[in-house]
């Protein structure tokens, strides 16, 4: 009962959401536990992603494409709706380090729920991994200047969040030991995910619950980037008579970032208020896959 509860990803980011509303004290705690909560569940996450074998040439349109709707369509509409509607700046820092992090892992496995093209979702992830370890310094140094982020300390935390959990998921898929824990994986990522869930919103409670203008707009940027362009691939993908299974991988690519890097980098640059728009951008996420669920049902039933 207990591990099937643990291994229940949407249980545990709702239950995380729960506590951190109603029992906010041990944040302030947990907040030294963060980056390694976050190396955690990136290192057991990559697992999935193989970057050994990868055959970019073959597939480099459709790795393009994913790259394109991740990185310039999905991270366009976070960083316009940004600049037009958010003046305070640490919550502006907050949606353009959003902005310039990777899609979220889960995209393999919501691929493979939502029956989508889980080959292109494994390549195209790898491929913009590797990328975004120049992406990231890139989008933040030019959206924000060299004056609010150090270059140095930038590479720091890429080493740290992106290239280690890299590392360390190549080796620990190669060992014996991986195939003993491979079924129960999700239970460690779902617990490095619930640290760093419970304490960006533990951290933010108190500004989620009485700062209704700003939640108000954060909460429509985080709409905007999940639902509206989510969905908008995948009518357009219909209407270009792409195969179900593609249009599904793009929609997620064209939806899902992510958050925990997005909150910890934030969290770590530009303290707790920069991490509101991750925080609220999650639980949109949450509810974006049951949503998908009813959009594709007919072909997923199938």
């Amino acid at each position: 009962m207990i591990k099937k509860a643990l291994k229940n990803t949407v249980f545990m980011f709702l239950l995380a959401t729960l506590i951190a509303f109603v029992y906010p004290n041990l944040a302030a705690y947990l907040e030294q536990y963060i980056v390694l909560s976050l190396i955690l569940l990136m290192t057991f996450s990559l697992t999935e992603v193989k970057l050994r074998g990868l055959d970019i040439k073959k597939d480099l349109r459709y790795i393009a494409m994913a790259f394109m709707l991740n990185y310039v369509f999905l991270s366009g509409i976070i960083l316009v709706l940004t600049i037009l509607l958010i003046k305070d700046v640490d919550i502006f820092r907050g949606f353009v380090v959003m902005a310039a992090i990777p899609p979220a892992i889960a995209i393999l496995p919501l691929s493979t729920l939502l029956k989508g093209d889980t080959r292109l979702a494994l390549i195209s992830n790898a491929s913009i991994y590797i990328f975004s370890i120049l992406l990231v310094p890139a989008i933040l140094i030019l959206s924000l200047g060299s004056s609010a982020v150090q270059p140095i300390e930038i590479l720091i935390i890429l080493i740290e969040l992106i290239i280690l959990p890299l590392i360390l998921s190549e080796f620990i898929r190669r060992t014996t030991y991986y195939q003993k824990i491979k079924e129960d994986r999700n239970i460690l990522i779902n617990i490095g995910f619930f640290i760093v869930l419970y304490v960006v919103i533990g951290l933010n409670r108190d500004i989620l619950l009485h700062e209704s203008r700003i939640l108000l707009i954060v909460s429509t940027i985080a709409f905007m980037r999940t639902f509206f362009s989510g969905t908008l691939v995948y009518k357009i993908s219909g209407m270009l008579k792409m195969p179900f299974e593609r249009k599904v991988t793009y929609a997620l690519f064209s939806s899902y970032k992510n958050l925990g890097l997005s909150a910890t980098i934030a969290l770590i640059l530009f303290g707790v208020r920069a991490t509101i728009p991750s925080a609220v951008c999650i639980i949109f996420e949450i509810f974006m896959f049951t949503y998908f669920s009813a959009l594709m049902i007919e072909n997923i039933s199938s």
